[in-house]
């Protein structure tokens, strides 16, 4: 499936689509910093993310606005077609792209976690309605 997608775009190759820096920021893309606030593991994909969870859970338990577990689906959901700013124009692919991009970081977050967390169980997964918004993957923490 990578292949094909890759096939798709016309800066398949890494070494010449990129840089060292790219390299490094997709870096936390696929291999996100994690966050352990108010019992609840948040992935912090892009710097400050982590500060923003933080501000956010403690606005969060002052308001009381939404069932905590709203409030953690809000963060902990990732629409794939917005994880970027720059999309490309090769619409005839896109779907195939996103749909692979999305089980790569599915394999690659389910890793992390596992590593960082251990003795938790998680569920990341695709939603099913991937047709409407593009894939959109979901990320919580299930009871064993």
């Amino acid at each position: 499936m990578v292949d094909n997608a890759l096939r798709g775009c016309a800066n398949a190759q890494f070494s010449e689509a990129a840089d060292l820096y790219v390299a490094l920021s997709l870096g936390r893309l696929f291999w996100p910093e994690t966050r352990l606030a108010n019992g609840t593991v948040f992935l912090a994909l892009n710097v400050g993310d982590a500060e923003e969870i933080d501000r956010r859970v403690a606005a969060w338990s002052e308001s009381g606005e939404m069932e905590w577990s709203q409030f953690v689906d809000s963060f902990n959901t990732y629409e794939v077609r917005y994880l970027f700013a720059n999309w490309p124009d090769n619409s005839a692919n896109m779907e195939d792209a996103e749909l692979c991009l999305a089980q790569l970081l599915i394999e690659a977050w389910t890793a992390k976690l596992r590593s960082d967390f251990p003795d938790r169980v998680f569920s990341i997964e695709l939603d099913g309605d991937v047709v409407s918004e593009g894939p959109c993957i979901l990320v919580r923490q299930t009871v064993p």
